[in-house]
């Protein structure tokens, strides 16, 4: 996993920005279940159904913040994170 990126999602954390996606289950045992089953988006990044409530997705326009089960696994050389998404 990724902290500095993942930080970015996580409330608290030294990277957090706001108006991101909040993610609030624990991304690595995520990581650990989930990657490789969902549906890939290009090469690097796999939407996938968590099948509970993983955080909450930031409407970029609206601002509004909506509980989610869905998420994007973005992968790189450095290592993974995980965006909550469009429910």
């Amino acid at each position: 996993m990724h902290a500095g990126k993942q930080g970015k999602h996580i409330p608290g954390h030294s990277n957090y920005q706001y108006g991101k996606s909040i993610l609030t289950a624990n991304a690595q045992k995520l990581l650990e279940k989930y990657a490789g089953k969902g549906e890939w988006i290009g090469q690097n990044k796999e939407r996938v159904d968590f099948g509970e409530i993983i955080g909450k997705y930031v409407d970029p326009i609206t601002g509004e913040a909506i509980e989610t089960n869905k998420g994007i696994i973005h992968y790189s050389k450095n290592g993974a994170h995980i965006v909550p998404a469009r429910p």
